[in-house]
């Protein structure tokens, strides 16, 4: 009887880590929804919406010099368009619903300037 006790307290802590761990990318999720306007890009320099954060609401923008080639994570509102000019232009479209929570280790690590099309 007793290891039975123990296999399933086993099994209600790694529940409940599953499910702590779920709650953590949904609260993630809900606060970059309330810290970024509406008809926005917003990029952060941290993962999952975490440090500075920049607001893109359209036209072509040179990124400031703290994001350049370090944007973190990003969430899409409408459509857009990251931009690197290291090897000429390469563009990668953004289209509303988009979003990156590791974004720094894809087009994060070398995004130069937001615009509204490639």
């Amino acid at each position: 009887m007793g290891k039975r006790a123990a296999s399933l307290a086993l099994v209600g802590a790694a529940l409940a880590a599953t499910t702590l761990g779920a709650s953590a990318d949904a609260q993630a999720q809900a606060q970059a929804g309330l810290l970024c306007p509406g008809n926005a890009i917003c990029l952060w320099r941290g993962q999952y919406h975490t440090g500075a954060r920049y607001v893109w609401t359209g036209g072509y923008h040179d990124l400031p010099a703290g994001f350049t080639d370090h944007v973190g994570s990003f969430r899409a509102d409408r459509t857009g368009a990251f931009i690197d000019w290291a090897t000429g232009k390469v563009c990668h479209p953004v289209r509303k619903g988009d979003y990156g929570d590791f974004y720094l280790r894809g087009f994060g690590g070398k995004m130069d300037a937001v615009g509204n099309t490639c």
